[in-house]
């Protein structure tokens, strides 16, 4: 089953045991932006995160960055 980017129903905002609203603050949100960049842009880590979560959980870090301003 595979999912286009439109089909990715991802709130970045809520924490996801809880469903409760994460506040970053500028700092959390450099760090986790320069890791996105580093996930979408390293062919090793891309594979890890498509063996270890799935294809589709790359595409949920695109779309993460790309609501961050990075893509």
């Amino acid at each position: 089953m595979s999912n286009s980017d439109d089909d990715l129903d991802l709130n970045p905002a809520l924490n996801e045991r809880t469903n409760a609203l994460l506040m970053l603050n500028k700092e959390e949100r450099k760090v986790i932006k320069e890791l996105l960049i580093m996930t979408i842009y390293s062919e090793s880590v891309r594979g890890y995160i498509e063996k270890r979560l799935g294809e589709e959980y790359v595409r949920v870090a695109e779309k993460l960055l790309e609501t961050m301003g990075g893509l």
